[in-house]
């Protein structure tokens, strides 16, 4: 299927985060800028999106041995975060991610973009905050 074929079906398509780079502080360049969560519905039979953007909580980075750590959370509220882990020996990540201070999902992976692809397909979770818009 291309991709026209795959607007014509309904398919939607994100990016995946970009990388959070501080020129003087290497130790974040493992780690996205912030990661975006996405659903779709048909609510009264209108169509709806609805998403969730996690921001790093720059304070929270740690290192132990190879692994460096990071958790982000919702900007809009409650009691939600992930946190990542970049392993340097295996070079590779592991998200997980708790909404409503319950574990909600989680994904592994040793390439960025398929981290992330696997990682936020988790999609929102009931009760998560987010925003919602109509789609026309």
């Amino acid at each position: 299927m291309n991709f026209e074929e795959s607007l014509k079906r309904g398919t939607m398509f994100s990016f995946v985060p970009a990388k959070l780079e501080i020129k003087e502080k290497p130790e974040f360049n493992f780690f996205p800028l912030n990661v975006l969560f996405m659903s779709f519905a048909i609510k009264n039979g209108v169509k709806v999106s609805g998403s969730a953007i996690y921001e790093p909580d720059l304070a929270s980075l740690k290192k132990e041995e190879n692994k460096h750590s990071m958790k982000y959370y919702n900007a809009y509220g409650g009691n939600s975060w992930l946190l990542i882990t970049y392993d340097e020996l295996k070079k590779s990540y592991h998200g997980d991610k708790f909404v409503n201070g319950n574990w909600s999902g989680g994904a592994d992976g040793v390439q960025w973009n398929m981290f992330f692809v696997h990682f936020t397909a988790l999609g929102l979770t009931k009760n998560e905050r987010c925003q919602f818009e109509k789609m026309t």
